[in-house]
């Protein structure tokens, strides 16, 4: 009896050890993400703050399989989720050489040999452009500019600046990293940015550009070279036709500096007068309505350039010792010289200059009209006279005024009245 107790006691436990070692077997619980933390926290909080893709499409479990001792399938193949049918760069080797499986974007590529031919499976873009827009740039290791993936160098670290305040961004406005040479403008380039290669140009646009000062470089150049198209604009882009029988003319430039528009040497060209008169066709009406001499002259034998006129004394001998061109322009119009014309302010002495007789006439008479101003009865039109009814009404009774109606039978001449 106690033998069987003995065996009891021994046997009982065994079974109930073993029952509960199948037990858990057939009930183990499996392992999920939430689970991995517990002795993994680096890990994972790597894959947190730097996984990328790795953390927002993919869990632990999705990678890790398994987990010893139960299983060994526990650092995967990249291959089980990066198939090289998808990609050109899945069908690399040795992904782990560039890639950290929990940052899969963070690679040193200064611990790396050439890189290049990797980067292009992913960036065929940058590729093709190197390739069709051959330069320096396209004969160097993308880690030359890339110290690590989606951070590139800054131009000013190899290359001198065009104007000193110039910025990073300025430098993508025209040159595009992986074809600097194709120049392409992007967005609103500003002028200043152009004179750092074409001071010039931008200088004479400055100084004298007239209304092209107004307008930016990219404005008329839409491109650059080496490209053809763009590059010298057409002028009527912005002078169109329907605005002015002057932009109907053809070979602008043979006038015309782009620059300086404004600045013409007529003297290098044929006659010029058709041109001039499409711009100042009320110069053109002044000569048809008025003819004489002037009217017959090209344009360019008075002007020699632009918005300059050859003064009258270059021609024509003056009134007056002390005339200067201003005092010319008190009566005569280039345009119309023959239709005198003056202001009421003329001095008396710019007259008596051509009508000698008058003014010593007037110069000696003692009756009030010794003090007035030719223009005073001449108003502003040359050979106009006032009537003498004008300021003196009739002075004289009726039978005087209507036996001598002529004021001047008696008193002769207005510059030298006769009492």
């Amino acid at each position: 009896m106690r033998k069987k107790v003995l065996v009891s006691i021994v046997v009982c436990p065994l079974i109930m050890l073993l029952s509960a070692f199948f037990w858990a077997e057939s009930h183990s619980l499996e392992l999920v993400g939430d689970d991995c933390v517990k002795c993994h926290l680096g890990e994972v909080q790597a894959v947190v703050e730097r996984g990328g893709l790795h953390k927002t499409e993919v869990g632990c479990t999705d990678c890790h399989k398994e987990h010893p001792p139960k299983g060994e399938e526990t650092i995967p193949t990249c291959d089980s989720c990066h198939g090289p049918e998808d990609h050109a760069h899945y069908a690399l080797k040795d992904c782990r050489n560039c890639h950290h499986p929990h940052y899969p974007m963070e690679m040193d590529f200064a611990k790396m040999d050439e890189v290049k031919a990797a980067c292009l499976t992913c960036h065929s873009d940058q590729g093709r452009e190197m390739e069709v827009h051959p330069s320096e740039h396209a004969g160097l290791d993308c880690k030359e500019c890339h110290m690590a993936h989606g951070e590139a160098t800054q131009c000013m670290e190899c290359h001198e600046s065009h104007v000193q305040e110039m910025v990073y961004k300025d430098c993508l406005c025209c040159h595009k990293p992986h074809r600097p040479t194709a120049i392409r403008f992007d967005g609103d380039l500003p002028s200043a940015l152009c004179s750092g290669c074409h001071e010039g140009p931008v200088q004479e646009i400055e100084e004298r550009g007239a209304a092209h000062q107004e307008v930016g470089c990219i404005d008329c150049h839409k491109q650059h070279p080496p490209s053809e198209e763009g590059v010298i604009p057409v002028c009527a882009v912005c002078h169109e036709r329907e605005e002015s029988p002057h932009y109907t003319l053809e070979n602008c430039i043979n006038c015309h500096h782009p620059h300086y528009p404004l600045e013409m040497d007529l003297e290098k060209m044929g006659e010029v007068k058709a041109a001039c008169l499409t711009c100042h066709p009320d110069q053109g009406r002044e000569m048809e309505v008025h003819p004489s001499e002037h009217a017959g002259l090209d344009c360019k034998e008075c002007h020699m350039a632009h918005g300059e006129a050859t003064e009258c004394m270059e021609c024509h001998e003056s009134h007056a010792q002390e005339m200067v061109y201003e005092d010319c322009l008190r009566c005569h119009r280039p345009h119309m010289p023959v239709e005198v014309t003056y202001g009421a302010d003329i001095p008396s002495s710019l007259c008596v200059s051509c009508h000698h007789r008058a003014g010593e006439d007037l110069a000696g008479t003692t009756t009030e009209h010794h003090d007035l101003g030719c223009a005073y009865c001449h108003e502003n039109e040359h050979k106009k006279m006032l009537d003498c009814g004008t300021c003196h009404g009739q002075p004289h009774d009726i039978a005087i005024h209507a036996k001598y109606p002529g004021c001047l039978t008696c008193h002769k001449d207005p510059h030298a009245l006769a009492k």
